[in-house]
């Protein structure tokens, strides 16, 4: 599935934990089932790997579903902007569904893997 959206003001959560999101307004009509996915992410005819959570995000008590991607080999100097501007999603594999994590380690733990399983899926 292919989608357009742009970037909304989140939380800050992912940054303080050392996988800085793009949180995303989530299109109207979305029928993605909740979960973790593998995505290509194309901002600016620039196309990225990405790790896209759409749903609640339980571990923090947020039971309105968000949508959020983390883009992979990207560092502060390559961070793309995204201000205004539309961004292409396109999903290629569902990894997981939203779980609930007893402390934000566990949480860390397990995006670190769905990363790793993003790498490899996207080559």
């Amino acid at each position: 599935m292919i989608f357009h959206t742009k970037q909304v003001k989140g939380q800050g959560r992912g940054h303080a934990i050392g996988f800085p999101t793009i949180n995303l307004i989530i299109p109207t009509n979305f029928e993605m089932d909740y979960g973790i996915y593998a995505v290509w992410v194309v901002i600016n005819d620039i196309t990225f790997k990405g790790a896209l959570h759409y749903g609640p995000v339980p571990t923090f008590n947020q039971n309105v579903p968000s949508m959020e991607v983390y883009l992979l080999d990207v560092t502060d100097d390559t961070v793309p902007n995204t201000e205004d501007v539309e961004i292409e999603i396109d999903t290629v594999q569902y990894l997981r569904l939203v779980k609930t994590f007893d402390d934000v380690e566990d949480l860390m733990n397990q995006i670190a893997e769905d990363v790793q399983m993003v790498s490899s899926i996207l080559k």
